[in-house]
């Protein structure tokens, strides 16, 4: 067997296999690289971590014998990132007796490669259910879904996206993680019921993303054995379904609005630039206040450090409707603004904010902040109007005045938040989420461990350097004191 391995192509595909391979696994098998050579000559390398499989084809096409090998990964990677991008590898010998050649100083040098027998590499599920195209709209929606979806392991069902098909008019992508959503519609897909998809970092790589368009396979299965399967034109990402009950999500996206903002190119470039340098990025939540007042918009942000918080107006920016403070996370608005969704729709200060693009939109809940006072009209003498407070009057004692303390302040309701279903009796659908999101949140533990445990290491091996180092001088100290002038 002999197999050349372009290292040009290794150096791009091997960071991409990295994000699905576990390399903390006690299993020595999810360790390694199966490498796989068809009867057309294409080669073919895959990992796994049991719940996932990520594959790719290399672009060469060698032909040869079918053939089949297990190759530590580790090995593999170092060897690939010491050699030139114009060199090639080479695999030579059998499934018991390999060895990888590589060109060091332009002489060959031979590796020995202790090998895994390939019964011990898991069995990759097949996938025979016909298979639903996905074309760049819908590629760059999921995107989009999956930066606008949950980290909480808690949450299971907003980890990813959502492809709803429920509405035979118009199909829809969406993801949320409770603080805001988004959803991107017109499409027409060819599935009979809402698909979700994981958020997995393998998704993101722009190796997978812009390697043409993508196929959506769902493999049915016995209770939870299913699998989804996606595939470009040399990538292919096999991940276990995921049976969780999609979000009544429509019931949080607002139905009317009483003010409106069309941002220009000018505003839009404007806001790009000036949102992140405001005061407040160092909060958690990133506040900032939109002041819709007589037409006009100011955006205002502030923190403790500073005085008195900072006021400019947007021009190129049409506001019509009611004047109203609204105060968003800037991460979310600039999401929004970045994606190209320029129109603002808006209810009062308490309801979540609107940003859309035909046929996309983003929903942000508001937040209550110290920033949310509305603006004085020192240097614009316009002063926007102030959201009405509600007064419980049970609590009022008779013949006095309300105090600010005795007037309770209206807080925003999140409705984004409420996304999930209503509490029900636990069933065993939602106890098997529970144990899920426990399982994943293990991993994440074990994982930190991992990265301590490797800390560790280094910390140990510089301490070794350093008493190598302290040894050798005192060695030098020992030979110049037997020194007799």
């Amino acid at each position: 067997m002999e197999i050349k391995l372009p290292v040009s192509e290794l150096k791009s595909v091997l960071p991409v296999l990295a994000k699905v391979l576990n390399r903390h696994s006690s299993l020595p098998v999810l360790q390694h690289v199966h490498l796989q050579r068809s009867a057309e000559g294409v080669v073919q390398l895959q990992v796994t971590n049991l719940d996932a499989f990520a594959a790719c084809r290399l672009a060469t096409v060698q032909p040869g014998e079918p053939v089949a090998v297990l190759i530590p990964f580790e090995r593999l990677a170092k060897t690939v990132k010491g050699c030139s991008p114009t060199d090639s590898l080479t695999l030579l010998g059998d499934e018991f007796n390999l060895t990888l050649r590589h060109t060091l100083a332009g002489r060959p040098v031979d590796q020995p490669l202790i090998p895994l027998s390939l019964f011990e590499w898991p069995i990759e599920p097949k996938i025979e259910a016909p298979a639903v195209m996905l074309d760049e709209s819908i590629k760059e929606g999921i995107q989009r879904a999956f930066a606008c979806c949950s980290s909480d392991s808690t949450r299971a069902a907003l980890q990813g996206a959502w492809l709803d098909v429920s509405d035979p008019q118009a199909h829809y992508v969406m993801g949320t993680d409770g603080r805001h959503l988004f959803s991107a519609n017109s499409f027409r897909l060819d599935l009979k019921e809402p698909v979700f998809l994981p958020h997995h970092a393998f998704l993101e790589r722009p190796e997978f993303r812009q390697d043409g368009p993508w196929s959506l396979a769902i493999q049915p299965g016995d209770k939870d054995d299913g699998w989804l399967q996606l595939r470009s034109n040399r990538w292919t990402f096999t991940v276990k379904r995921q049976d969780h009950t999609m979000p009544n999500w429509r019931q949080v996206v607002p139905a009317s609005h009483t003010a409106t903002v069309r941002l220009g190119e000018k505003a839009t470039a404007l806001l790009l630039d000036v949102l992140p340098k405001l005061p407040g990025k160092d909060d958690p939540h990133q506040p900032v206040r939109l002041d819709l007042v007589d037409r006009c918009l100011l955006v205002t942000a502030g923190d403790q450090s500073t005085p008195q918080d900072t006021t400019f107006p947007v021009e190129d920016a049409v506001v019509t409707g009611d004047n109203l403070t609204i105060t968003v996370n800037r991460t979310h608005a600039l999401k929004a603004l970045k994606w190209g969704l320029t129109e603002l729709a808006l209810i009062d200060g308490l309801s979540p904010l609107v940003f859309s693009a035909p046929g996309r939109r983003l929903v942000a809940m508001p937040r209550r902040t110290e920033i949310n006072e509305p603006v004085s009209g020192s240097d614009t003498q316009v002063t926007p109007e102030p959201i009405p407070e509600s007064v419980n009057e049970n609590t009022m004692p008779t013949n006095t005045q309300p105090t600010a303390e005795e007037t309770p302040e209206p807080q925003p309701v999140n409705r984004l938040a409420a996304v999930p279903e209503a509490p029900t009796k636990p069933t065993i659908r939602s106890v098997i989420e529970q144990i899920d999101g426990l399982r994943d949140s293990l991993r994440s533990t074990i994982r930190q461990c991992g990265d301590v445990v490797d800390a560790l290491r280094v910390v140990e091996k510089d301490r070794k350097t350093t008493d190598k180092e302290v040894e050798v001088v005192r060695e030098k100290l020992r030979a110049l004191q037997s020194v007799s002038l």
